[in-house]
């Protein structure tokens, strides 16, 4: 906005005064910087949420910290849930494929008659049976061993899925305090805007101004109370969500303090390139080792199919009632070693084949296919990071300029010329919001990376929450310190 220097008259001094009036709660507000007064750290530690969206806490604190959410509150997700679930799966297909290996037992019973001799006899038999496969062409420790490799696929995903909740919840919380600072932002741009067309419509009244003017006033009064509303929306909106991420839909937390991010801001890539990044998330990834783990399970299934037609050699005893006449023919007791030769399964074994062998190229594909999408992930990621510091240097500027210009403003205002000093107050906070939303940002996608490694998300910070790097102020020497 264009700043224009008038004559002093009486019009003009009633303008200023209206002018005064209007601004003067969001001038006291604005006496310091709009962000630190939105921290209040050394007082509050934490930013109270809308008086309108505060509602039952449920289990969570009050306020909210991003570090007890990370570190202390148990998450029980269904993303969770489901993959525990799935670890069990894995271990009951697990014991599934060591019966065939292991001694059974059994009681084996029968009522039946026989012709024998042209006479009709007994044929009764009550016994105990124990038997077990003892050689089968390690069929059946191969489909062991394959059984055990989706074990650990599964328990390396469970890590991989916690740390996935927790980067969607570090993201729903970050939304809840930016949803607060645009609210406020847009809130001052409102009442400045009001402001002016409170003006407009007294100029009017008095013939001052045309028809055309105050229909262009108010529709610059609805748009920026449009975005107002939807601010305030918005404000629910992502507490709803981060409720929903928690599993804990009915809670409302009234409070949230600001993370402590300076261990974000002491990372960086100066010397590290695409592809060593690249390489070294392939190394580390649990998604990756995971879909590694079921690539050899299904190589081993392979193998194990191709033994399905392969001779078994059983060891077998029966002791008890083996017959009705154990004194003449069957006694007391048996044992016996046998072998199974099959000759024509039918096509069993070609199925079995067919099918692991059919897996075992969807599971290489999907290894193919998750590399593809690592390398594609970590690339968007390390350019969004190196691309971070310009951005910072751009936030910066803009936060110097609103500071210096806030100040220009007011020194005209004082001398009663004409100025756009509620525009100043909010080109201010809208830096104050641009620069939160970068740190935000960083910490997210490092937090990224450190997921796609594996590694624990965390905010890693040994610093008390009082010395959190958001107390910021937009005065040069504070905002390059």
């Amino acid at each position: 906005m264009k700043v224009m220097g008038i004559k002093k008259s009486s019009n003009l001094k009633k303008g200023i005064l209206t002018t005064l009036f209007g601004l003067i709660v969001v001038l006291e507000v604005q006496s310091t910087p709009v962000f630190a007064q939105a921290m209040d750290i050394n007082e509050k530690k934490s930013v109270a949420a809308d008086s309108a969206i505060k509602g039952d806490d449920n289990d969570l604190p009050n306020p909210l910290t991003l570090e007890y959410l990370l570190s202390e509150y148990p998450l029980h997700t269904p993303q969770i849930q489901l993959q525990n679930a799935r670890l069990q799966q894995a271990k009951g297909d697990t014991l599934a494929s060591q019966i065939t290996a292991n001694w059974q037992a059994n009681i084996e019973g029968r009522l039946g008659w026989r012709e024998f001799a042209q006479d009709t006899q007994d044929h009764h038999q009550l016994a105990l049976h124990l038997g077990k496969v003892l050689y089968d062409f390690n069929q059946s420790d191969l489909s062991i061993k394959s059984a055990q490799q989706n074990v650990v696929a599964e328990q390396l995903l469970i890590k991989s899925v916690l740390n996935q909740q927790k980067l969607a919840v570090m993201q729903a919380f970050f939304n809840v305090l930016l949803s607060d600072f645009q609210f406020r932002v847009d809130d001052e741009a409102m009442a400045v805007e009001y402001v002016n067309f409170d003006k407009i419509k007294d100029l009017h009244a008095i013939g001052q101004r045309s028809d055309v003017d105050l229909l262009a006033a108010d529709l610059s009064y609805q748009k920026i109370l449009v975005d107002r509303t939807r601010s305030e929306s918005r404000q629910l909106q992502t507490r709803v969500q981060l409720a929903n991420i928690l599993h804990q839909p009915n809670a409302r937390p009234g409070e949230f303090t600001f993370p402590n991010l300076k261990s974000f801001s002491k990372r960086s890539l100066k010397d590290v390139d695409l592809q060593e990044l690249q390489e070294q998330v392939l190394r580390e990834s649990p998604k990756l080792h995971a879909v590694s783990q079921r690539l050899e399970s299904q190589r081993l299934a392979l193998e194990s199919a191709l033994a399905v037609g392969s001779p078994t050699l059983r060891a077998d005893a029966w002791a008890g009632k083996l017959s009705s006449y154990p004194n003449v023919r069957e006694g007391t007791w048996r044992a016996e070693l046998s072998v199974n030769i099959p000759l024509y399964d039918g096509g069993t074994e070609e199925a079995a084949v067919a099918t692991a062998k059919a897996n075992f190229s969807v599971t290489e594909a999907e290894y193919q296919q998750s590399s593809q999408s690592l390398r594609k992930e970590v690339t968007e990621l390390y350019f969004q990071i190196k691309l971070l510091q310009a951005e910072k240097k751009q936030h910066q500027a803009f936060g110097d300029y609103a500071d210096l210009y806030l100040d220009y403003s007011r020194a005209l205002y004082e001398h009663e010329s004409a100025t756009d000093l509620g525009d100043s107050m909010v080109r201010l906070s809208q830096a104050n919001y641009d620069l939160v939303a970068w740190q935000f940002k960083q910490a997210l996608l490092w937090s990224q990376i450190d997921y796609l490694m594996g590694k624990k998300v965390c905010l890693d910070n040994g610093q008390k929450s009082d010395d959190s790097p958001f107390k910021l102020s937009l005065n040069k020497q504070e905002m390059h310190s």
